[in-house]
């Protein structure tokens, strides 16, 4: 899972999944405007965490990535 921050409107949520669908590797992606968390399905082989960091960066978006320890409260960076 993915925090996308400054996420202002549903259209910059539009923007992102647009943009994150357009790259190879990427089977699924929704992402909420209201709690601007990206879920991310996606084939490792193809794209890594760090890819998808990346294009979410070239949207002007920061993200975090949460993984399952994550609910806790705790991220990386």
């Amino acid at each position: 899972m993915v925090k996308v921050d400054w996420l202002l409107h549903p259209g910059d949520a539009l923007a992102v999944e647009k943009h994150l669908r357009m790259h190879p590797g990427i089977k699924h992606v929704e992402v909420s405007p209201v709690s601007g968390v990206a879920i991310v399905e996606y084939d490792e082989s193809l794209i890594t965490v760090g890819g998808i960091q990346h294009i979410v960066a070239e949207c002007g978006y920061h993200c975090r990535v949460f993984r399952p320890h994550d609910i806790r409260g705790e991220h990386e960076t």
